[in-house]
């Protein structure tokens, strides 16, 4: 029952959008030995983090998620898996993938998120663990800034502006094993200036309430 209510959700989130039709693909991804940030590139049909990721075995103890409300981490626990939650699109993950080996995470998901513009909530002033939503790489400097009221460039909302959200953020190299920063190249000079497939990301807020709009590429 929790599949299929899911599914009527999903559906529903679709038609009201003005999609016709939802496609649903299979989305792999590879997690190499060690720590990952990750996101989703797409909408899982059954959010169940045990369903995503594929066994307890995976993520007891080792997948780990942001509140960005509370400012704290909360890590998944086959004992109490309630406490966790479902796996939300563009919220993003650490992984530990202790096994020495690479591991294979797939699932059935929704990919029409490609075609779609994409919001992203970040709640309160401080640190927000976000999930990219595409399947192709996308110029951070062309996000986009709302309160609700008044939307503004990335340049515009960051410190170079009127301060609501830090134009720099932080990535994970997972075959490196070792964080990196992304900006404005033009001013934060940034290890790297677009967002990737498959990656997480720390952002800061200096204000409560705003939200990232990442628009699709035509």
């Amino acid at each position: 029952m929790k599949l299929s209510l899911t599914l009527v959700v999903l559906l529903l989130v679709f038609v009201f959008a003005g999609v016709a039709l939802a496609s649903v693909t299979t989305h792999t991804y590879v997690a190499p030995p060690g720590w990952s940030l990750m996101g989703l590139k797409g909408i899982p049909l059954d959010p169940d983090p045990v369903s995503v990721f594929g066994s307890e075995e995976i993520i007891d103890s080792k997948l780990i998620r942001w509140n960005a409300v509370a400012q704290g981490m909360h890590t998944y626990n086959m004992f109490d898996p309630e406490l966790f939650g479902n796996i939300l699109f563009t919220d993003g993950y650490w992984l530990d993938n202790i096994s020495g080996s690479n591991e294979t995470i797939s699932f059935s998901g929704l990919n029409d998120n490609d075609t779609m513009d994409i919001w992203v909530s970040l709640p309160k002033q401080g640190w927000t663990m976000i999930g990219y939503p595409f399947s192709y790489p996308f110029l951070w400097k062309n996000a986009k800034v709302t309160d609700g009221n008044t939307t503004k460039s990335l340049y515009d909302a960051s410190q170079w502006g009127a301060n609501w959200i830090s134009s720099v953020g932080f990535g994970w190299d997972e075959v490196g094993q070792g964080m990196f920063d992304i900006g404005i190249e033009e001013y934060d000079y940034p290890m790297e200036v677009s967002l990737r497939p498959w990656h997480g990301y720390w952002i800061e807020s200096k204000v409560d309430k705003t939200a990232l709009i990442l628009e699709s590429i035509p």
